[in-house]
């Protein structure tokens, strides 16, 4: 063989060795088989399972694979620490791994003992920090939650503990069943509110990991959530220095959600929250910029419809109001601002109207549906737009929007108890249309 022959053999063979070995620092190796197989080669090798159960439609899902899953970091401690497998949870011959480690939506990251039990679960985007301290502590270089606990129940006013004992309580309440899950939401419950309190006397709450804390624990009561509320409002500047405008968008989400709850009920104080968007939260709403409309404005048409529609059932005034609204909103209207119009005129007079008022709603839900990220909003849109049209007895159309309903609950595979409610609903709704055609 000649020199020249055999260098470019070399250079053939390197060729072709590099993609493997590029492709084992790039990031986490999946094992290629079914969940058992997995977890048989998980238990052969000594180490945890993890599972990422993943949909093909789903946006979140696929930036981890493309963003997160492909970092040297993550690829480095997952590939070293854990068998790991991806997992298509909506397959039919997944739907019952995934039932029973509780996914529900996506993506759902599961690390999974040797025996099968459910170590850790976690439902949602994570970055790669996230995802490489819950897989520390998955395989006990972190300390887990309950022996965190112990340590909190020996020195109950250390801060540190208790902070740490927060940020991995909504993961750790994911793995809990029955009698176990109620005791430990209780016991989050009470740490939340105190170390809330002792915090908030000093400042000390204002920083990234408290403000997670509260997002992924506070709600659960009005009164608390309002006193964050003017905490945050009242420190906002600092706020946004430690997180950025989320710290905006928390204040501004629950004023309109007190608005909200004011307004259903037909209650005028939802005006005093409104008045509170050009004075007292001023700052907060100015984060959000809209080309055609302020936030002031577009707030007192949309929460002024819903109060005209809920407290005096005045349909003509709503659909004034809401079309104001909308237009005012122009292009920054998103799919769910024309599906809350329908939706609310639905529940609020649904035996009130009008063959306008239907093809109205109509009209909205057909701009919603096509953009609609959210699959059981669509589904819902759906039957709404079949809805109208059988009470405008156009009984072909309402079949054609109440099939595609079902249609689209095929997807909801890993969602057996909600899917199993809804295709009833839609069946029962096509045996109307079927009674009334004869």
């Amino acid at each position: 063989m000649t020199q020249l022959k055999q260098y470019l053999l070399a250079l053939i063979l390197l060729l072709v060795a590099l993609p493997a070995r590029a492709q084992e620092g790039e990031g986490i190796r999946f094992f290629k088989g079914t969940f058992e197989e997995a977890l048989k080669e998980a238990k052969k090798q000594g180490k945890p399972l993890f599972v990422d159960f993943y949909a093909t439609w789903c946006g979140p899902c696929k930036k981890m694979e493309k963003t997160i899953f492909t970092q040297p970091q993550v690829g480095k401690l997952f590939n070293e620490k854990f068998v790991s497998l991806q997992m298509d949870a909506e397959k039919p011959e997944n739907v019952e791994t995934a039932k029973k480690y509780k996914v529900d939506a996506f993506p759902t990251l599961g690390f999974i003992d040797t025996e099968g039990k459910a170590i850790a679960i976690n439902v949602g985007f994570m970055n790669a920090d996230e995802l490489i301290e819950m897989a520390r502590t998955a395989v006990g270089e972190l300390i887990s939650f309950e022996d965190l606990y112990q340590q909190h129940r020996k020195s109950p006013n250390d801060l540190t503990i208790q902070q740490e004992l927060l940020t991995q309580a909504p993961r750790f309440l994911t793995t809990q069943d029955g009698m176990d899950a109620e005791k430990w939401v209780v016991r989050v419950r009470k740490l939340y509110r105190s170390y809330i309190a002792e915090k908030m006397k000093d400042n000390s709450l204002i920083n990234r990991k408290d403000y997670m804390i509260i997002s992924s624990l506070g709600g659960d009561d009005a009164d608390e959530t309002a006193k964050i509320v003017e905490y945050i409002n009242a420190n906002l500047d600092a706020w946004i220095a430690a997180v950025g405008e989320p710290a905006a968008y928390y204040v501004i989400e629950k004023n309109d959600d007190r608005m909200e709850e004011l307004v259903k009920k037909g209650d005028a104080r939802y005006k005093d929250y409104l008045e509170k968007i050009r004075t007292d939260y001023k700052k907060a709403y100015d984060v959000i910029k809209f080309k055609q409309v302020t936030p002031y404005q577009k707030s007192v048409d949309y929460f002024g419809a819903l109060y005209a529609i809920y407290k005096d059932k005045d349909v003509p005034r709503y659909m004034d109001m809401m079309g104001k609204y909308l237009s005012g909103l122009g292009e920054d209207a998103l799919p769910g601002d024309y599906g809350k119009a329908a939706q609310s005129l639905y529940y609020a007079a649904g035996g009130k109207l009008k063959e306008a008022d239907h093809k109205q709603a109509i009209a909205w839900l057909e701009k919603a549906i096509p953009a609609e990220p959210v699959l059981m909003n669509k589904i819902n849109y759906l039957v709404m737009v079949g809805d109208s049209y059988k009470e405008l007895k156009n009984y072909a159309e309402a079949k054609k929007y109440y099939n595609q309903a079902y249609a689209e609950s095929l997807q909801m595979a890993s969602m057996e108890q909600a899917q199993q409610m809804i295709q009833a609903s839609v069946v029962y709704k096509l045996s109307t249309l079927e009674l009334l055609q004869q």
